[in-house]
């Protein structure tokens, strides 16, 4: 298989999980009795199955010298996760699955646009355009419809 179709199937298939991740973990936390209990049994699974693919695949540890080239930036992926794993699993039970997965594609497009539209993070600058925000609203408008109808 062409590596580049695998790169490309990695975050379909992954993006058809968040529904299951929201659904599984909001049981979770209403059955433990808080999502806060879910979250932190998912993140430490999580980092078991890192610490399983770092002990059986990566072999060489990060010197001092890589993690002194790291910026602040580099480390709000830590963040972001968190934000992740605590909405998916709170926010379903309030409002939906459907209604969380639109919420969070809306953000993730708009975030997008604008990280490549600045340049921020070391992107390059891909600078938005009307063809750019017409398909931001005829992706974020059939989504909406799908989730209508």
């Amino acid at each position: 298989m062409n590596v580049q179709y695998y790169y490309a199937l990695m975050p379909l298939v992954v993006g058809t999980c968040l529904p299951v991740m929201a659904a599984s973990n909001g049981a979770l936390g209403k059955t433990l009795g808080s999502p806060f209990w879910a979250v932190f049994f998912a993140f430490s699974i999580a980092a078991v199955i890192a610490g399983l693919i770092i002990l059986f695949g990566v072999r060489q540890a990060p010197s001092a010298g890589q993690f002194a080239a790291t910026g602040p930036q580099m480390w709000l992926g830590g963040l972001v996760i968190a934000a992740n794993i605590i909405t998916f699993t709170i926010a379903p039970q309030k409002i939906g699955i459907g209604v969380t997965i639109i919420l969070f594609i809306a953000g993730q497009m708009l975030s997008s646009v604008l990280i490549e539209h600045w340049g921020w993070l070391s992107y390059a600058k891909h600078p938005v355009n009307w063809p750019r925000l017409a398909g931001l609203v005829l992706l974020l408008t059939g989504v909406a419809l799908i989730k209508i109808y």
